[in-house]
């Protein structure tokens, strides 16, 4: 078993974001010597994927909310004004985290140290911050892709409790998947209000009651969060809520002393991620009792003044409200079933399939773009069709016989790709370069009538010799690369 503190964790994030700005983007992204850069006073996202097992912690990938546009732009292949600024913003940054944290997870398993990814969650907005809380290592990464950045930062630890996923030598033990009508059922307003009560009464001496009152978009002003994630065959996240004076008085309660003696945010922080801790675990025992299985992440904090958190096509939302005198403490959880059945339903484990060994396969990745619009957007009526010109024609479902897949493929069948045949390649020095003129001649290690390679969008995909017919020159293909190879060559 590899020990965390010496694990690679630079290259496995580093190759997996630049690999997939390129071939799913189309966008240059490289390593910023800066490390220091920051993103603020914007309008920005934060999506987060959260790891439990044998290594537990998170992965943040920030950019503006202007580029996360683009993004979506380039992704779909559309102009940025035609992105939906939410939806489609929320699906690129979903898939860059599922592929950054589905390669990083891959790796932590292959090197012995198991464990599982939850879906991704989001946190926008212009004054925030968010950050691991009880990692051992914590890594930050600032890319370069043109003007803007792109963040990544990774929180993690080894596990010291027990761990219930993530034991197989495989990766991750076999268990049962949740029973989603188990997970409709289950009552998930009881549960949290014991979990929450009872730490608040018993650890602090607070007595909470439930707050009636109609909850639209819950405490203004300068708040924390603290979050923790369920992995396994439950997954979701636990979001506790509470203004920056409350958090003060319960870290005051916890640490037996006045509020104005508490400083800084360190003290809050252990006391917010503690709380969240004990409840998310209170929680997990819970579900356990109920056939519905999962790990818990370490905690995650937010704190700001201008942020929203939210979670993406969970099968159960619950918010919950409390009161303890005039301060407001508010409970958001989303609860999903993971189906291995149903590969959209585990955005993991379709992008590990997709990013495995440095091999993306893109028509996968725009397949699940595809398939994941639950809409379909209305279509711009088209002009009066030209004299001589076919009319456009409406777009069409799959035909009867043909699934999805083949369909989206259809659909791109028609898309241009460069076709190069290389006769050879050699390698000179400047000083030799700077001796060529015309006339002269560049060798090549090739001999003559050895076969050419033929690439598209400039990989390798066959060989072939060179012939001349009806005084045009041509190409014979003699030998295609096999499908394994071609995939490969991807890296």
């Amino acid at each position: 078993m590899t020990d965390i503190k010496h694990f690679d964790i630079a290259s496995c994030v580093t190759d997996a974001l630049i690999d997939v700005f390129d071939m799913m983007l189309s966008m240059q992204l490289q390593l910023s010597d800066d490390d220091s850069r920051s993103i603020s006073d914007v309008e920005r996202i934060v999506g987060s994927v959260n790891l439990a097992g044998k290594v537990m912690g998170s992965i943040n990938i920030q950019v503006t909310e202007d580029f996360s546009r683009r993004m979506a732009g380039c992704m779909l292949d559309t102009d940025i004004e035609a992105v939906d600024g939410t939806e489609d913003v929320k699906d690129v940054i979903s898939e860059v985290c599922n592929i950054v944290g589905g390669n990083l997870k891959s790796n932590f398993c292959d090197s012995g140290l198991a464990c599982e990814l939850s879906p991704p969650s989001f946190t926008s907005g212009t004054d925030f911050k968010r950050e691991s809380l009880n990692t051992e290592r914590h890594e930050r990464f600032v890319f370069q892709c043109e003007e803007d950045v792109v963040i990544v930062e990774v929180g993690v630890r080894i596990s010291e409790g027990e761990v219930t996923i993530g034991e197989g030598s495989s990766g991750s033990k076999e268990l049962q998947p949740v029973n989603v009508e188990d997970l409709r059922n289950f009552d998930i307003t009881s549960a949290v209000t014991r979990a929450v009560t009872e730490v608040f009464d018993t650890m602090l001496g607070m007595e909470l009651a439930a707050y009636e009152e109609e909850m639209k978009s819950g405490l203004e002003g300068e708040r924390i969060v603290g979050s923790v994630g369920f992995v396994g065959p439950l997954m979701g996240e636990m979001n506790l809520y509470v203004s920056d004076d409350f958090s003060r008085a319960v870290t005051a309660g916890m640490m037996d002393m006045d509020k104005e003696e508490v400083q800084g945010e360190e003290s809050v922080k252990d006391v917010i991620g503690e709380i969240c801790n004990i409840v998310g675990g209170g929680l997990k025992s819970e579900f356990s009792d109920a056939g519905l299985i999962c790990d818990l992440s370490t905690p995650s904090f937010t704190s700001g003044s201008d942020f929203r958190i939210e979670s993406q096509k969970m099968t159960r939302y619950e918010r919950l409200g409390f009161r303890h005198d005039e301060e407001i403490l508010f409970i958001e959880i989303g609860l999903k079933a993971l189906d291995p059945s149903q590969e959209e339903n585990n955005g993991e484990a379709d992008a590990t399939s997709r990013y495995k060994n440095g091999a993306l396969d893109p028509q996968r990745a725009i397949d699940a773009m595809i398939a994941s619009k639950e809409t379909v957007q209305d279509v711009p009526e088209e002009p009066p069709a030209e004299p001589g010109k076919e009319p456009a024609q409406e777009p069409q479902e799959p035909p009867s016989g043909m699934d999805l897949n083949e369909h989206n493929l259809q659909m791109i069948l028609g898309i241009p790709l460069e076709v190069t045949v290389e006769l050879g390649r050699t390698r000179k020095s400047i000083h030799e370069m700077l001796e060529v003129g015309q006339g002269s001649v560049i060798q090549f290690p090739n001999l003559a009538g050895e076969p050419v390679d033929i690439l598209v969008n400039q990989k390798l995909i066959a060989s072939g010799e060179v012939v001349v017919e009806n005084e045009k020159y041509g190409v014979r293909i003699l030998e295609t690369v096999g499908p394994v190879d071609r995939i490969k060559s991807l890296s």
